[in-house]
């Protein structure tokens, strides 16, 4: 038999025309390539399908909720108690509007007002000397009552801090929403200002707002949304004398977001928290990268606001901080030398 017909296939049944072994694992791989590829694209369809499924589902279940929760608003009365806020309000709020605000990528109209008038309850409900009626008197109560109410108390302060970051002075709806999500914000993470602990409790209502001030500063995302706020707000050009004064509600809202930012730094140096070293450190960093290196800092903050910035108890511990970077900088740089000597030995 000679050499080209012997590494021929004959494919019997089929054709009559016989073909070589290297054409005949080429096609065969092609049809495996090829059918890998329908697979694949089978189950990102089935992903897409799923994912959009979820999606229209979640929006339909949120936009639910949202009516029935202003059906129960338009319900409500002065006269509430705090589980009443916990359960009744929160609890469905919470999730209709992190996920209205995800989806739709902006604040609608509809969500804006949806939440000044949440906030106004809560502000309302904190106001209020009695502790049937005072949120945070949840965060001195039962075990599940503070396991609660802490969830939901960060939930807002993360939620108020998107409304920060989202900042427009040309837009009034927007200006009255920051105004009032500071408030709450200073609210939440003053328990001096919980008129309805008692003297027993007042420890435990110390130690949660502590709680929440760390998160705020750490965990929250505030001091990155302050420096998207701090880049909107005006700054005087070298040449340009007059600048135009700042109304009521931003002058609230910056001298709010002051009091934030500075507010993990007074918690850190307490005596509960002297030994809090890696909170010391976080918070210090993301205050430096995000406040410090804003543009024009001090021009663009209202002059009475400035030296609380540059008290010694904010500034040391930034001090403190590059030290240790640039001393570990300088060591990584030994031990490459020392790694790595020069030409000689040397």
């Amino acid at each position: 038999m000679d050499l080209p017909r012997k590494n021929q296939v004959s494919l019997r049944g089929a054709s009559a025309r016989e073909i070589t072994r290297d054409a005949l694992l080429e096609k065969v791989s092609q049809e495996r390539e090829l059918r890998s590829y329908v697979r694949r694209a089978n189950a990102a369809a089935l992903f897409i399908q799923r994912v959009w499924r979820r999606y229209i589902v979640t929006r339909k279940t949120a936009l639910r909720i949202q009516e029935e929760w202003d059906i129960l608003l338009n319900q409500y009365s002065s006269s509430i108690s705090a589980t009443w806020i916990s359960n009744s309000l929160l609890r469905p709020f919470l999730f209709f509007i992190t996920r209205l605000l995800t989806q739709n990528g902006r604040i609608q109209m509809r969500e804006s007002a949806c939440m000044q008038n949440c906030f106004k309850i809560i502000l309302e409900s904190i106001n209020s000397p009695d502790p049937r009626r005072n949120f945070c008197s949840l965060a001195v109560g039962s075990l599940e009552e503070r396991r609660i109410w802490t969830y939901q108390a960060k939930n807002l302060i993360t939620l108020c801090t998107s409304i920060l970051a989202v900042y427009d002075k040309s837009d009034p709806a927007i200006l009255v929403l920051t105004s009032l999500a500071m408030r709450l914000l200073v609210a939440l993470t003053d328990s001096k200002g919980w008129k309805m602990a008692a003297d027993s409790d007042r420890s435990a209502a110390d130690m949660a707002s502590k709680n929440l001030v760390l998160f705020l500063g750490s965990e929250s995302g505030f001091y990155v949304s302050t420096r998207k706020y701090i880049m909107k707000l005006d700054f005087p050009l070298p040449l340009q004398k007059n600048v135009t004064m700042q109304t009521d509600d931003r002058f609230l809202i910056t001298a709010s977001m002051i009091t934030l930012a500075l507010r993990p730094f007074h918690v850190i140096f307490s005596d509960v928290y002297n030994s809090a070293l890696e909170d010391m450190h976080r918070v210090t960093k993301c205050y430096i990268l995000s406040l410090l290196t804003v543009p024009w800092l001090v021009q663009r903050l209202p002059a009475i606001l400035v030296p609380a910035l540059k008290h010694i108890s904010v500034l040391s511990p930034c001090f403190q901080t590059l030290q240790n970077h640039q001393n570990r900088n300088i060591q990584k740089g030994f031990v490459a030398t020392r790694q790595f000597p020069r030409w000689g030995g040397f």
